[in-house]
């Protein structure tokens, strides 16, 4: 499937509309854990509640399949780690955070998009 049916498939607009849904989600619970826990353990735990919504949001609302939870796993701290690489080395080219987020941001979709239909859950 070449990119531009990608973007187009009904489960990649589904795959944006329930990521947005769980981002707002957790990071709403992030602001609030803040208010009551340590700036690392609210991360953390955003992160796992991210994740996990993700999983379930992934599993029975975009691709409707098993799928794998390990490589999931495995797929999420990867995407954290070349979000920080490609913010990094897009700050050290001179860009803002800003700037190198919102450019990041689109290609970490599409990458986790069809790294899970690929891998996590292939049919």
């Amino acid at each position: 499937m070449n990119n531009l049916k990608i973007l187009k498939s009904n489960s990649f607009i589904k795959f944006v509309i329930l990521g947005g849904l769980i981002t707002i989600l957790s990071n709403g619970s992030l602001l609030l854990m803040l208010y009551l826990l340590p700036l690392g353990i609210s991360t953390f735990i955003s992160r796992i509640l991210h994740a996990y919504l993700g999983y379930l949001a992934n599993k029975y609302g975009v691709f409707k399949t098993k799928g794998n939870p390990i490589k999931y796993i495995l797929l999420v701290i990867v995407s954290w780690i070349l979000q920080w690489f490609l913010i990094k080395t897009l700050s050290n080219l001179g860009f803002s955070y800003l700037f190198s987020v919102l450019i990041a941001i689109p290609f970490l979709a599409f990458f986790s998009y069809v790294s899970q239909k690929n891998l996590v859950f292939r049919k």
